[in-house]
């Protein structure tokens, strides 16, 4: 009789070897990991922000940041010089705000990497990633708006050394007016916008530099919402009277169906008003969003849909048809608050769950959850770590369709596990690291599973 052993292939010498050098591979991320706690719960006490407010006037200035973010970009207070040896100071004094920065990371998979076959995801290689941004506002009212008016214009530099996963491009990130009515409890921003940063809630944390890495949903990409150049984009957002209910709309114009890559050569400046194939796109949020205050916990719940009117390929019949839709539901919830004085301090949790056609988009459904907490120790009010879990579902008629056509199955879905800390260095600079565990890192072919290392630094000026 042959036992279950016996039929077992024998381990050659080089697979043993191969084993080894992930399991060294992992033994290191784990102990990065490790590393990254202990090395910012025993870091000097941090309390740089609190010290700018008090020695400068970035308060003020703060009150003419680029709004209309869902997370707002970092206060003034939290730059490398906040008053900019006086310049912010005149520039204020004149209606004019000006906040800078520049991110870099690089991410690899330390389980499954290969520099011999075309790359076709982040980290198969070791991939970096840059970007400088400038966002430059001014105060309207001082010139015949309405109060609370304002105008901004940003410009952005991006690099990759993965096309996959971004552009190589400068270009207008922002071109717009943002007026608020009626004490705040409507307001519109009209001009040249990316809509993906202000829906949803996509960054996790108090602002976009402090925000630790987590798990991210692929149905705004898939639906076409501009994310990476703007697009011409009404939006309107109308608050009841305690300023937590809202409704949340914006029509722009869609994204290109052929992808990022082609929207981005179609658009290169970032203020075209049409791309071929890309039409008007409507998005709709309503939702209930209590902020955290002393001996007040935060809460978020909302609800959206999507609805592009661009053809999309439609894998049930084989040919681009009209329209792709989607829909989404997101929480969040504050469930501890240790501090007073840094009420946004505490343990959260994060739950999404998104849909989106399956006759038209590969990821049809995925569900994501995080649980984060914003300072985690006393001494660190600043710093943010996560940990978060995404499933994500593929379309039975894209996998068909795709067997039909190339003869190659598809995978049935993938799931991600990720742990991430993001440490504010000092004030203005973040040092972000995170580990992720991805089971199928492709759509087709079946791939082994990832384990990515990110590491990235942020500085705000």
């Amino acid at each position: 009789m042959t036992t279950t052993a016996s039929r077992r292939p024998a381990r050659s010498v080089g697979t043993g070897i191969h084993t080894a050098a992930r399991r060294r591979r992992l033994l290191y991320a784990v102990g990065l990991g490790i590393a990254m706690t202990l090395s910012a719960r025993g870091a000097q006490a941090d309390d740089s922000i609190a010290e700018a407010a008090k020695t400068s006037n970035c308060l003020a200035y703060d009150q003419n940041r680029a709004r209309g973010l869902e997370t707002p970009l970092s206060t003034t207070c939290d730059s490398v010089s906040p008053g900019m040896g006086g310049l912010r100071e005149k520039m204020y004094e004149n209606g004019w705000v000006l906040q800078g920065g520049i991110s870099s990371s690089l991410t690899y998979d330390v389980l499954h990497p290969s520099n011999s076959v075309p790359q076709s995801y982040t980290g198969q290689r070791p991939t970096y990633g840059q970007s400088a941004l400038a966002v430059l506002t001014y105060d309207l009212s001082r010139v015949g708006f309405s109060k609370d008016s304002q105008f901004i214009v940003a410009g952005m530099w991006n690099e990759t050394s993965y096309l996959g996963a971004g552009v190589r491009s400068a270009f207008v990130s922002e071109l717009s007016i943002e007026q608020e009515f009626f004490n705040h409890q409507v307001r519109i921003n009209y001009g040249f916008q990316t809509p993906t940063n202000e829906f949803y809630g996509f960054t996790l944390g108090t602002t976009v530099a402090s925000s630790a890495l987590g798990p991210a949903s692929s149905m705004f990409y898939e639906l076409g919402v501009p994310s990476i150049k703007p697009a011409p984009t009404f939006d309107i957002r109308v608050y009841a009277s305690d300023m937590r209910l809202y409704n949340h709309f914006a029509v722009t114009r869609s994204m290109s169906p052929q992808g990022f890559q082609a929207d981005s050569q179609d658009n290169s400046s970032g203020l075209s008003f049409s791309v071929p194939g890309a039409r008007a796109l409507f998005m709709d949020e309503v939702g209930y969003r209590i902020l955290s205050a002393p001996n007040q916990r935060a809460f978020w719940v909302r609800a959206g849909a999507l609805y592009n009117t661009s053809d999309y390929m439609d894998y049930g019949v084989g040919r681009p048809t009209y329209g792709n839709k989607g829909f989404y539901f997101a929480v969040t919830r504050q469930f501890t608050q240790p501090d007073a004085f840094y009420s946004y301090r505490g343990i959260y949790a994060d739950l999404k769950v998104d849909y989106a056609d399956a006759s038209k988009n590969p990821f049809s459904r995925d569900v994501a959850a995080t649980i984060y907490s914003l300072g985690p120790f006393a001494s660190r009010p600043y710093d943010m770590v996560s940990a978060g879990f995404t499933h994500q579902w593929i379309s039975q008629r894209t996998r068909q369709f795709s067997l039909l056509a190339t003869g190659v199955p598809m995978i049935a879905g993938s799931n991600t596990y990720s742990v991430s800390y993001a440490m504010h260095v000092m004030r203005g600079v973040y040092w972000t690291n995170s580990i992720a565990y991805t089971t199928q890192p492709v759509l087709a072919p079946s791939h082994a599973a990832a384990l990515l290392l990110t590491t990235g630094a942020t500085v705000v000026f």
